[in-house]
């Protein structure tokens, strides 16, 4: 049955059916018969998710994308709650986006004339059998349960991450082979990937999920768009860009702790994600219902040019000690004597079928052993070539992973001292999900570097373990304004003009300090004036300083890394590069940043990127509004650092 007779059946209505949807653009004759290629120009659209309900926050986020005026809408599943139900598709989503929905024949008013609505399946759509009403509701290309279509510079790939999808969704299926071809077949200089359900994500609900995790860099995508988790995180996982939005109008979740690669996290309200790419850059941010940014981040074509080195390879071999018995001190040292250890490679472990390398677990199935160990080795030139290290490490249930005896990353496992009988903190549903960590290089050695991994159930009787670990360094680029440096600064709360960014500014008479700046915790550099009044503190602190390029045309990303309590605007050479915590518009020297950055968020550096076209070769001014969240605000925090690729 077509969509539009599956339509006609669950709403009751007869439809024409539409010859095709107007979507991408066509190559047109020139004179004499010969084409000439479609123009491209650049894009804006939105990105929303977990948005189909008729609560409070579904019409507020609908609202803000209306007056954003997108080109087009594409969401990030969960698009009818709660059943994905025929009677209430119309109401969650028509009555919201009537007007984008190309083929419309709900009760809400005029559809659109061209295809500016692009959703993915999620698993609220898919509690319908067959997921039917949702695929009656919108006319959609492809097989409507995952398509493709370009929009100028940007080639979209809407998959479904649904357990329902009759194609699979692991790497190996039918429709991650058709992605693969896909994205090998196009030559836009963007390829968004988005679908519903998150490979990486830091939520205390949902979480990871492990066959989601698609080599989807190695495919060729630029950047991987999700929703499920109703919060906003973006990630960098092995140098990868992962965003996800789930903050559509549902229900909010809390965090749980950060995974390894997450560069910033939001749950303070709901809102939706506006983007706007050309040939060159593509620049998201996340915009709350109120209009609010809270996080702006920059994509250069072809995505992230950051220098990955893999030191360790998913499927290694490992040394394994699979007799229950702790291998004693010193075991996760370069010296300990492992040559007695089997010798097998990953994945090991037991119980789910697709282990390479089966490993005992001691022959009672009521009595299990607790802990399984492992160790490897693997080679660095200079630690110094690298800015992190990053680890995706599967593990069932729980680990604790050390570089050189050193640990760098635990996951599932208790705080405090590790034994062979510690059990992990739970069992582990997602068991071929690879979760990330990060840790510094200075754990590092020149040439050979010992890693030695502990596994763990989390019962006697566990019917499973599995262990697999990925291992690369992260560097490349050029710093060329550290964190630390000096910087003029101006804390009268007096705002300086409009003219405060451009180059050309007179800041002679401001003092001068290196970061970090700030008052109120007990660990900045320069210490700056917050006006006396405790109760009525200056809203805006404002900072100066420059940099030197070479090459500016030779700099593809323009790395930022920012410490910010609460909101700031930061401009390049006199234009906008980046703001968050801040209004989109309208911003004065009077604007309080609309939420407070509080707890150790206090002291986490938030990596984000600039439009490296703001550069010029030679000196450079970087200015910065720094927006305090109260007049009555105990604390106020900055640094930034900038690394050139």
């Amino acid at each position: 049955m077509t969509a539009p007779a599956v339509l006609a059946t669950f709403l009751g209505l007869a439809l024409p059916l539409a010859a095709q949807s107007p979507a991408d653009p066509v190559s047109v004759a020139r004179p004499g018969g010969k084409l000439r290629p479609p123009q491209r120009e650049s894009v804006h659209f939105a990105a929303i998710g977990d948005y189909g309900t008729t609560e409070p926050g579904s019409f507020a986020v609908a609202a803000l994308v209306r007056a954003l005026e997108p080109q087009f809408v594409i969401t990030l599943g969960d698009n009818n709650y709660e059943n994905g139900a025929a009677a209430t598709i119309d109401a969650n989503i028509g009555q919201h986006y009537h007007e984008f929905i190309w083929n419309y024949a709900g009760s809400y008013g005029a559809g659109s004339p061209l295809q500016r609505f692009y959703p993915t399946l999620g698993n609220h759509d898919w509690r319908a059998l067959g997921a039917l009403p949702y695929l009656a509701y919108f006319t959609l290309p492809g097989n409507e349960r995952y398509y493709d279509f370009r929009r100028g510079p940007v080639h979209f790939f809407a998959l479904d991450s649904d357990d329902s999808e009759p194609d699979g969704i692991t790497a190996d299926s039918v429709q991650a082979a058709w992605l693969e071809a896909r994205l090998a077949a196009s030559d836009a200089p963007f390829k968004v990937v988005f679908m519903h359900h998150a490979p990486y994500c830091s939520s205390s609900n949902h979480g990871s999920h492990g066959d989601l995790q698609w080599p989807f860099r190695e495919w060729g995508a630029s950047i991987v768009l999700t929703g499920h988790d109703h919060l906003y995180e973006r990630l960098s996982v092995s140098g990868f860009p992962y965003l996800v939005n789930g903050l559509g109008g549902k229900s909010r979740y809390p965090f749980g702790p950060a995974v390894g690669g997450s560069q910033l996290r939001f749950a303070g309200a709901d809102g939706a994600t506006w983007i706007d790419a050309d040939d060159e850059v593509m620049r998201l941010r996340f915009l709350s219902a109120a209009d609010e940014v809270m996080d702006d981040y920059v994509l250069p074509r072809g995505g992230v040019d950051v220098e990955v080195t893999p030191l360790v390879a998913e499927g290694s071999a490992w040394r394994y000690l699979d007799t229950g018995v702790d291998p004693g001190a010193g075991w996760t040292l370069a010296g300990f004597d492992d040559s007695a250890w089997e010798l097998g490679n990953a994945e090991l472990g037991y119980g789910d079928g697709d282990e390479t390398t089966v490993v005992d677990f001691g022959g009672n199935p009521n009595a299990r052993h607790i802990t399984t160990w492992f160790r490897g080795t693997f080679s660095v030139a200079s630690p110094a070539a690298f800015d992190e290290l990053q680890l995706r490490v599967e593990y069932d249930d729980g680990a604790v992973v050390y570089v050189n005896g050193v640990e760098v990353a635990r996951g599932n496992l208790p705080a405090g001292a590790i034994t062979a009988s510690t059990l992990a903190s739970a069992a582990i549903g997602e068991e071929r999900t690879f979760f990330p960590f990060v840790f510094e290089p200075s754990v590092l050695v020149a040439g050979t570097n010992q890693l030695a991994v502990e596994i763990h159930q989390s019962s006697a009787n566990s019917s499973d373990i599995s262990f697999d670990l990925e291992l690369v360094g992260l560097g490349g680029g050029t710093t060329v304004l550290a964190r630390g440096s000096n910087w003029r600064y101006l804390d009268t709360g007096v705002d300086p003009g409009p003219s405060f960014a451009a180059p050309a500014f007179d800041d002679s008479g401001w003092l001068v300090g290196p970061a970090q700046f700030g008052y109120g915790e007990g660990d900045e550099a320069t210490v700056v004036d917050f006006g006396g009044d405790p109760l009525d503190r200056h809203r805006t602190t404002w900072f100066r300083t420059t940099f030197t390029v070479a090459d500016a045309s030779a700099v593809d990303w323009l790395e930022c890394l920012l410490l910010r309590d609460d909101g700031l605007i930061v401009y390049l050479n006199g234009s906008e590069a980046v703001r968050f915590n801040l209004p989109r518009t309208g911003v004065t020297a009077s604007t309080l940043a609309p939420f407070n950055v509080t707890g150790a968020d206090e002291n986490v550096r938030e990596r984000t990127s600039l439009d490296p076209r703001l550069l010029v070769s030679g000196t450079n001014t970087l200015a910065v509004e720094l927006h305090n969240s109260a007049p009555t605000s105990s604390d106020l925090s900055f640094d930034l650092e900038l690394v050139t690729h």
